[in-house]
């Protein structure tokens, strides 16, 4: 994009504060200190579903497979509470690092604003279509899976306010680079969680018997406790968040950047909405191993958002501070922290795989299926950090189309592939799970080139920070 004569620098938008501390010392160090609280927060968001998943299964295959097949919409519901939370991380990071921090409180602000209004559509209009998400994916109209299912995913959808909430602080905790006070927020709330699920599931200490509802509403609590705690940490470091007027100018920026790598994760999820007619197919039992198998998947992939968080934290703050080659030096080095803990964290999943599953399923034939699948995820999951981290890349740059564009587009791609290896070529349910992995390999592949072509560098302007800093 080429400069106006009358656009305002980097420069000219710059305070008088000193610069951002995490610039003030090695790009690897920089990226490592972010990185490393989020890939433990990561672990913590793990948790809470496998928390979920251990307390669920004590109460049968049929509730597992309820929860697993929820795990889609729970992602679509999780990725659409975080659309302003990915625009509040981009613009505080950049404010941070051009040192204008009285803009990020009102940044922080207008991104709680934009959280009501993803809850309020979500409430509209997801929760009505509870009962189509669960035809799509293949359950029987009346089943007690689906029945069960629909019950989690409702009041995990009314209580995702506060999803919305904890998702806008903990990106303002990233966007300054402060991921360790977000660690330890993230740490009470998976420790109420964990509390709160037996309670609420089982009926403990005089609590009613909930069953698997209460694991969504010990998920809400956990959130909403988060969310108020971030609130007041961030009033005690002088981020004081007064309330103001929303301003259109500030949503339609928020969303700019938000909506298209929320975009990307709803139609991946949908994706695997559609992938469970054919997993269906092939017995209940694949589809409660699929569930049980993302989660432990996880492990491996919330170590890679931690390093998605240092490439998007580190590369605003470059990029406010008018420095591109450091922005493309953070990110680069974010992929290669990750593979070097991605990698043995894969071996380990491919290895313990039955020891793993034996936590959450005494049926032989659910913990078989659910080996199978994790045991060939495992085997591109390096792929997998390189695909996230570059998207935290683009993420703090504010161009987030790519993502949406390169990863719609290759996820996608695994249903005719699927159906190919499952049927003509005879594969099984093994051609579902390979479909999967080689699309997650080639995302990888892609994402590298792209950002390699730097283009993300002129995604927001200088004139895009200075109407957000006048308006807000």
């Amino acid at each position: 994009m080429p400069k106006q004569d009358n656009e305002p620098t980097n420069e000219d938008l710059a305070g008088t504060e000193p610069p951002a501390p995490l610039l003030k010392i090695g790009v690897s160090r920089a990226v490592w200190t972010v990185a490393w609280p989020m890939a433990l927060i990561g672990l913590c968001r793990s948790c809470y579903y496998l928390c979920d998943s251990y307390w669920i299964g004590k109460l049968g295959t049929t509730h597992l497979a309820a929860l697993g097949g929820s795990a889609f919409a729970w992602w679509m519901m999780f990725i659409t509470c975080n659309i302003p939370g990915y625009g509040v991380n981009a613009l505080v990071a950049r404010h941070e690092g051009a040192a204008r921090r009285d803009q990020i409180a009102p940044a922080i602000v207008q991104g709680l604003w934009v959280g009501l209004v993803v809850y309020l559509g979500l409430v509209g209009l997801a929760y009505p279509l509870r009962e189509l998400y669960f035809s799509l994916l293949g359950f029987a109209p009346g089943s007690e899976e689906r029945l069960l299912g629909s019950e989690y995913i409702g009041i995990g959808l009314i209580g995702s306010l506060a999803l919305a909430a904890h998702a806008v602080t903990l990106a303002a905790f990233r966007g300054i680079g402060d991921t360790r006070t977000a660690l330890w927020i993230t740490a009470i709330s998976l420790l109420l969680n964990a509390g709160l699920d037996p309670v609420m599931i089982w009926g403990w200490f005089g609590c009613p018997a909930m069953g698997i509802a209460g694991a969504a509403w010990a998920t809400t609590a956990a959130n909403a406790t988060a969310a108020l705690l971030g609130t007041l940490i961030l009033a005690r470091k002088g981020y004081i968040l007064i309330p103001r007027w929303p301003v259109f100018k500030s949503f339609r920026l928020i969303g700019r950047i938000g909506l298209p790598i929320a975009a990307e994760g709803v139609g991946f999820s949908l994706v695997y909405v559609l992938l469970g007619q054919f997993i269906t197919d092939f017995g209940s039992e694949q589809m409660a191993a699929l569930g049980v198998g993302h989660r432990l998947e996880s492990l491996a992939y919330m170590v890679c958002v931690g390093f998605q968080v240092g490439a998007s934290t580190m590369v605003g703050q470059y990029l406010g501070a008018g420095d591109p080659k450091g922005a493309a030096r953070a990110a680069n080095q974010a992929v290669l922290l990750c593979a070097g803990i991605v990698l043995p964290t894969s071996i380990a999943l491919y290895l313990f795989a039955p020891q793993l599953f034996a936590l959450f399923t005494d049926d032989p034939v659910t913990a078989a299926a659910g080996v199978h699948y994790l045991r060939i995820q495992a085997l591109v999951a390096v792929f997998m950090g390189i695909e996230v981290v570059f998207q935290g890349g683009f993420t703090g740059s504010g161009d987030t189309m790519p993502p949406l564009l390169i990863g719609v587009s290759l996820t996608a791609a695994r249903i005719p592939l699927a159906w190919l290896l499952a049927w003509p070529l005879g594969m099984g349910i093994s051609g579902v799970w390979w479909a999967i992995a080689l699309s997650t390999l080639l995302k990888g592949l892609v994402f590298w080139l792209w950002f390699r072509r730097g283009r993300w560098v002129n995604a927001l302007s200088a004139a895009d920070l200075q109407i957000d800093a006048e308006r807000s």
